[in-house]
C-alpha cells in the first residue's frame, strides 16, 4: 500500500485549556473565543487511560479542527491533549485501540476536490500517548466523485468497517459499505441501497467470528417500521422487517390505544446474540380517540430476526403525561450479558438522567437517577465499557457534551459508574439515587419511582428552619404536599438499609 504524506497540521493544543476535576467527572473548556466542542468518542486504551476526542467548530458549527484528550481515570485530570488543525476532518472521525499492539487508530473519510474523488485517512499513534507521525499516515481511495461517511468499528477479524453514502439529485443516495485491512487495503466495497431516500440509516457490527453486521433503516411514515438487513463479510444481505407497534387495545369500535416505539429520533441498537437484538428508543402511547392525551417515555424492545416477533419489551416513563418527549443515550451490552441503558425524559432537570442495569430479558437489576453538579448537560453519547485491569467488566462510563452554569463556554464530561449503580469514587460528583420523583415543582401531590433493588422506610418533610413538617411510614408511591403552604422543603428519604438521601422538594 502506497503511503502518503497528509498535508496536515498535528500539535499540541496551543489554545489555552483548563480543566474542572471533580470526585466524579471531569470537565474540559477552551479559552478560544468563538469555538465550541461538540463530543465524539470516548474509549479506553491500552494502558487504561481515557481519550476522549472532540470536534472544534466556529460560531456556524463549520468545523476548525478535531481535538483529543488523554485523561486518567484515576485522577480525573488531562494528562495530554493533541490539536488536529483540519477542516477536511468534517464530523465523522473514528478513534480506537489498535488491535495489534499499543497506541491508537484515528480515521476519517475525507474528500478531495483537486482530484474530484473520496479518500479514507488513516493515522497511527504508535505508543499510549497522543505522539503522531503525518508522514505515516495512509490515505486509501474509495470512490470517485463527492461522498460522506464514517468508519464504523473494527471488527472481531480485525478489519475496518465503513458506511459511505453518495449523493444524487435530488435528495437521493446511493449507499456502501466497505471491509478494509488497518493498512488500507481494500477487501470489499458493496453497494447497500441504490437511489434511495436515507430513513436514519446504520450499520451495527456483532463481535462474533465470523462476524456479522447489521444495517438498519426506517420506514415512511413517523412510526415507521424498522427494517434490518443482515450481512455477512461479503455484505450479502438478508432484509427482514420489524414492526414499531408494540401493542394496541381496542377500548370499544371507536377507541384504540396503540403503543409505538418512535425509533426516527434517538434511538439505539444492539445484538445480544443468535437472531436476536435490543432496540432502545422513545416510546409514544397513542390514543385514537383524544390525541392530546399521547403519553411518551422511553423503551427498550427484544425482537427476534428469524421469526421477525417482538419477544419483549420494558417502558421507562417516568414522568407521566402529554408533550414530555423523552431521549435515548445510550445502550451497551457486556460480555456476560448486563446491559446498560441510559435515557433521559423532559421534566428531568438539565444536568440529571437515568441510568438502569438490565439482563438480555429485560429484568431490571437497578434503576439510578444522577445529577451533576455546577454544569448542564446538553448530549450524552459514546458510552464504552469500563474494565478493571484483571479484564472483569466493572461499570460503565460516558462521555458528553456540558455547559458550566453561568458560561455560554461548552466543553467535555467524562464520568463512570460501577457494577452495582455507585459513583466511582464518592457521591460528591455525580448524585446517585435509587429514585426519582415528579413533578417538581408541584402544586400537591408528589409522585415516587423506586429502583427494584431498593425499599424504602421513611418519608420526612422539613422546611427552611428545620422543622419536620411531614413524616410517611407506608404507602411510598406518592408524597403529599397539598396542605402544606408554598415553599421550599428538604425531603429526606431513609431506606431499609439505613442509607438516607435528601433532595430539594418546591411546593408552588
Amino acid at each position: 500500500m502506497k503511503k502518503h504524506l497528509l498535508l496536515f497540521f498535528f500539535a499540541l493544543t496551543a489554545m489555552a485549556m483548563r480543566a474542572q476535576n471533580n470526585d466524579m467527572y471531569t470537565i474540559v473548556y477552551h479559552d478560544w473565543p468563538g469555538v465550541n466542542l461538540l463530543a465524539r468518542g470516548l474509549m479506553i486504551q491500552h494502558d487504561g487511560d481515557f481519550i476522549i476526542s472532540s470536534l472544534a467548530v466556529n460560531p456556524d458549527y463549520d468545523p476548525v479542527g478535531n481535538t483529543i484528550y488523554k485523561v486518567s481515570p484515576t485522577t480525573l485530570t488531562v494528562i495530554d491533549s493533541l490539536f488536529v488543525s483540519d477542516t477536511m476532518h468534517e464530523y465523522n472521525v473514528f478513534l480506537t485501540p489498535n488491535p495489534h499492539g499499543a497506541g491508537n487508530i484515528f480515521t476519517s473519510v475525507v474528500y478531495h476536490a483537486d482530484c474530484d474523488s473520496t479518500f479514507l485517512h488513516i493515522s497511527h499513534f504508535p505508543d499510549n500517548g497522543l505522539n503522531i507521525n503525518p508522514e505515516d499516515d495512509i490515505v486509501a481511495p474509495l470512490c470517485d466523485g463527492y461522498a460522506f461517511g464514517r468508519v464504523v468499528c473494527i471488527d472481531s477479524m480485525d478489519k475496518l468497517i465503513l458506511q459511505y453514502e453518495k449523493p444524487r439529485e435530488p435528495y437521493h443516495y446511493d449507499e456502501y459499505a466497505v471491509r478494509l485491512d488497518l493498512d488500507g487495503t481494500l477487501i470489499s466495497n458493496a453497494l447497500l441501497h441504490e437511489n434511495y431516500v436515507p430513513r436514519y440509516s446504520n450499520l451495527i457490527v456483532l463481535q462474533e467470528s465470523p462476524p456479522k453486521y447489521y444495517q438498519w433503516t426506517l420506514t415512511d411514515g413517523i412510526y415507521g417500521n424498522l427494517v434490518i438487513d443482515v450481512l455477512d463479510t461479503l455484505f450479502n444481505k438478508n432484509s427482514v422487517i420489524l414492526s414499531s407497534v408494540l401493542s394496541e387495545e381496542v377500548i370499544n369500535p371507536f377507541f384504540t390505544a396503540t403503543e409505538y416505539l418512535h425509533v426516527g429520533g434517538s434511538r439505539a441498537i444492539i445484538p445480544i446474540g443468535g437472531d436476536e437484538i435490543l432496540v432502545a428508543a422513545e416510546y409514544v402511547n397513542i390514543y385514537s380517540q383524544n390525541p392530546n392525551e399521547e403519553e411518551y417515555g422511553v423503551a427498550v424492545v427484544k425482537y427476534n430476526l428469524r421469526t421477525m416477533q417482538l419477544m419483549d419489551y420494558i417502558v421507562f416513563n417516568d414522568y407521566p403525561g402529554i408533550y414530555k418527549p423523552a431521549e435515548c443515550l445510550g445502550l451497551k451490552i457486556m460480555t456476560d450479558g448486563t446491559v446498560y441503558f441510559l435515557y433521559k425524559e423532559e421534566g428531568y432537570p438539565d444536568a440529571s438522567f437515568i441510568a438502569v442495569k438490565m439482563d438480555t430479558n429485560l429484568n431490571v437489576e437497578w434503576k439510578r437517577f444522577c445529577k451533576t453538579d455546577n454544569i448542564t448537560l446538553t448530549v450524552l453519547s459514546c458510552p464504552v465499557l469500563c474494565k478493571e485491569e484483571q479484564g472483569e467488566e466493572n461499570g460503565i462510563a460516558w462521555a458528553g457534551e456540558a455547559f458550566k452554569d453561568g458560561s455560554n463556554d461548552l466543553g467535555l464530561v467524562y464520568f463512570f459508574l460501577n457494577h452495582d449503580g455507585t459513583v466511582g469514587m464518592n457521591e460528591k460528583g455525580i448524585e446517585v439515587r435509587p429514585y426519582c420523583f415528579y413533578p417538581n415543582p408541584t402544586q400537591d401531590m408528589l409522585r415516587m419511582q423506586y429502583s427494584p433493588d431498593v425499599q424504602p422506610a421513611r418519608v420526612e418533610l422539613y422546611d427552611l428552619q428545620g422543622r419536620l413538617v411531614r413524616t410517611q411510614s407506608n404507602a411510598f408511591e406518592s408524597i403529599d404536599l397539598g396542605q402544606l403552604p408554598a415553599g421550599t422543603y428538604t425531603m429526606r428519604i431513609t431506606l431499609e438499609d439505613g442509607k438516607t438521601y435528601s433532595d430539594k422538594v418546591v411546593k408552588e
